[in-house]
């Protein structure tokens, strides 16, 4: 609902960083995070959560392997990745996720090159070994998704930065 207050957590590897929480179908956090990780690491989660009285509820997480994640100098569009309500583990180790929910997030998601870097450089296929990684999210139930765009609003335009 419009009154409900959420935020995302996101984890990787032994670190965790939290949103400021936001209100409103369709919140925007307009956050980057940046963290230095080692190469060695499998992936990370994004968890959405819905603020409470007493204590706060789930709504979606998200795993994204670190060997999906491209390398790039500079934001990009971001994409919308949908939510899901359970994890997958192997043992204590996070596979994967599975149950999608009715939530999707927008994230842009990116290994940061060195600011050396020369901008005509194909970093395609470099192994990921440089270890800052950097995400934007917005977030929006899919069932609101038709109604910005009957309004008038491109995705694109609708998609706060």
């Amino acid at each position: 609902s419009d009154t409900c207050k959420t935020y995302i957590v996101l984890k990787v590897q032994n670190l965790k960083s939290t949103t400021i929480d936001r209100r409103g179908r369709e919140p925007c956090w307009e956050q980057d995070f940046m963290f230095e990780i080692s190469a060695d690491g499998k992936g990370f989660i994004i968890e959405l959560w819905k603020k409470g009285l007493l204590w706060d509820s789930i709504l979606g997480v998200l795993w994204i392997p670190l060997a999906t994640v491209e390398y790039a100098t500079d934001e990009g569009p971001g994409s919308w990745w949908r939510l899901h309500s359970e994890v997958i583990k192997n043992g204590s180790e996070i596979q994967g996720t599975k149950t999608p929910t009715s939530h999707e997030i927008l994230l842009d998601v990116y290994f940061a090159l060195p600011l050396d870097t020369p901008p005509d450089l194909d970093c395609r296929g470099w192994h990921r070994e440089t270890s800052l990684q950097r995400t934007r999210h917005s977030h929006q139930d899919t069932k609101d998704s038709q109604s910005s765009m009957e309004s008038g609003l491109s995705i694109q335009e609708s998609k706060l930065r």
